[in-house]
């Protein structure tokens, strides 16, 4: 008898941890612009509101975007990639444009900060279908 789950319990399992991920990652946002960026007119609760329903989105699409690209659904792939695009910049789309008076250095960093995580974010995709579709030719 073999004690390796099946592969699609493993994807399951892998997504529904990224999710959660994403929701820490939401709550350190939350709180980062109640402490820094509150005075600047960011209404905390839209704030919050925006940023865990996006990062659900986000979580959701960015982990099915991965299977339909390792499955090599291009139609579906489009669909989840413009999903996951949404969830990623609503919550700074709202900051950026809400924001009243903010720092320049504070646009600078939210802004560096979208990128650096978008290309990171790129890099894990590309990683994780490349992983995938090892699996499935071996």
């Amino acid at each position: 008898m073999s004690c390796k789950m099946p592969r699609i319990t493993q994807q399951t399992i892998f997504a529904r941890l990224w999710v959660a991920l994403v929701m820490l990652w939401a709550a350190m946002r939350i709180l980062a612009v109640e402490i820094w960026l509150v005075g600047y007119g960011i209404n905390i609760w839209w704030f919050a509101i925006i940023e865990l329903l996006s990062s659900i989105l986000y979580g959701l699409s960015s982990a099915r975007l991965v299977r339909e690209l390792a499955a090599r659904q291009r139609k579906n792939s489009a669909k989840w990639g413009f999903l996951t695009l949404i969830g990623y910049v609503m919550p700074d789309t709202y900051l950026l444009s809400v924001g009243r008076a903010m720092p320049l250095a504070t646009y600078a960093i939210v802004i560096s900060l979208a990128i650096t995580f978008a290309i990171i974010a790129l890099v894990r995709t590309r990683t994780s279908v490349m992983k995938i579709a090892i699996a499935d030719a071996g």
